[in-house]
């Protein structure tokens, strides 16, 4: 009776990257739901037995969620999104529009 072991070659394996971290689990099934409805694999991560002794604070009550490394960026640009419709800091950008008539009389 032989016994086979078990091997992975190197990079096998994908390398997980946390792209989240909070410590609500609604929130964390939340995100991994957005994730999951984007087609990026995720995972919820957090210490076994969290709610059975009541930790939800510190490193201890972190729930974390994973993606696949090439994953990261586009995760994060989700979760994230650039605003390019966003007002500038720079208030010379704007119009004020002082001239309009606010109230309808001249």
């Amino acid at each position: 009776m032989s016994s086979k072991k078990l091997s992975r070659k190197p990079g096998a394996r994908p390398n997980w990257m946390i792209v989240y971290i909070t410590h609500n689990i609604n929130e964390a099934h939340i995100v991994s739901g957005r994730l999951k409805h984007e087609g990026i694999e995720n995972v919820v991560d957090h210490m076994a037995g969290r709610s059975a002794i009541g930790i939800t604070i510190g490193s201890l009550g972190e729930i974390r969620i994973l993606v696949h490394e090439q994953e990261y960026e586009h995760a994060l640009d989700i979760l994230d999104p650039e605003e390019p419709d966003a007002l500038s800091a720079d208030n010379d950008q704007i119009i004020f529009g002082l001239d309009d008539d606010i109230d309808g009389d001249e």
